[in-house]
């Protein structure tokens, strides 16, 4: 083999100095960022304990979401202080698409005024929301209380008690706001792990009612083991269940919450828009919406954009309730 005068390949096929150094240098930046081109396997945060409403949004949504992103997606329970540790992990996480999270809304928004969060929620980078779920009352199947007015005929003999997760959970301040519409006085009794703790507390007997997402009361109703008093929906979803239009209350059907998912502060833009066609097309799945139909779910995908009007819409509700959450 002999190198060519001009520096070039040889006769032999021998790659000159300049050829070796820029092959050599290809070979190291592989090295450090793993096979080019491709996106990086993701992380999903779900701010809660397996078994509850986040929870099983987040899986039923992971299959076809795979498949839309080409990449796996593995789901990553991170439990605590009501979805704080798992929001301030989203927001520490590098903004390389490797990392989302279905962030609880307006329950985020009311930790964040809370104190609860160490940094703004504008700065995530938001991607999508799987839908605006409504609330509904639940008392143990075997419960004298069977109506709202028996609600309120409790009420005027003692505070009603109901279970709830604590302060930065959405039951929190729906419990709060909607027996304040219904007139029912309550003492709500906080510290449960997640919506499933605190609905079979109730079934206990730890305390009277309790109100919970339909998405996670269904189950339960299903299985008979407690009875739906009424939805904070416009229109029942449930046949033969009071909703707000009939009992006189339509501001509870502005309680709804929100399961919208975010990334870090700083993703591109590209990828923002590539993740958010990616989460609507897999909630458009005919395996979610057979899921989202068979539990009551309101599922309706929502993109980056409408997402974001969302949020600012649900943090004037907030506001407009700050004092009564706070009280």
């Amino acid at each position: 083999m002999r190198m060519a005068q001009d520096g070039n390949v040889g006769t032999g096929g021998t790659l000159d100095r300049r050829t070796m150094l820029t092959v050599g240098g290809m070979a190291l930046l592989a090295a450090c960022t793993g096979k080019a081109g491709k996106r990086p396997d993701i992380d999903f945060i779900i701010p809660y304990a397996p078994g509850g409403g986040f929870d099983s949004y987040a899986r039923i949504v992971l299959p076809p979401l795979q498949k839309a992103l080409g990449v796996q997606v593995h789901p990553d329970n991170v439990d605590g202080a009501g979805g704080a540790r798992a929001a301030n992990m989203l927001y520490r996480a590098k903004a390389d698409g490797s990392a989302i999270s279905i962030v609880n809304i307006p329950g985020a928004i009311i930790l964040q005024q809370q104190g609860g969060l160490a940094f703004d929620l504008a700065r995530l980078t938001w991607l999508a929301n799987m839908g605006r779920d409504a609330y509904g009352v639940v008392v143990a199947a075997n419960s004298p209380i069977r109506t709202i007015d028996d609600l309120r005929a409790l009420g005027k003999r003692r505070t009603v008690q109901f279970p709830c997760v604590g302060p930065a959970g959405m039951a929190y301040s729906a419990t709060k706001i909607g027996m304040h519409l219904l007139g029912v006085p309550v003492n709500l009794i906080s510290g449960y792990k997640g919506t499933n703790d605190y609905i079979v507390a109730t079934m206990r007997g730890d305390g009277d009612a309790a109100i919970a997402s339909l998405t996670a009361i269904e189950p339960f109703r299903q299985a008979g083991t407690v009875r739906l008093l009424c939805t904070f929906e416009k229109t029942s979803s449930i046949p033969g269940v009071p909703d707000a239009t009939l009992l006189g209350q339509p501001d509870l059907a502005d309680i709804v919450q929100l399961r919208s998912i975010a990334a870090p502060p700083g993703l591109p833009d590209d990828l923002r828009q590539s993740y958010s066609k990616a989460l609507v097309t897999a909630m458009r799945d005919p395996s979610v919406t057979a899921w989202a139909k068979k539990k009551h779910a309101s599922l309706a995908p929502d993109d980056s954009d409408t997402t974001i009007q969302l949020i600012r819409q649900q943090s004037q509700f907030v506001t407009r309730w700050k004092g009564l959450i706070a009280s």
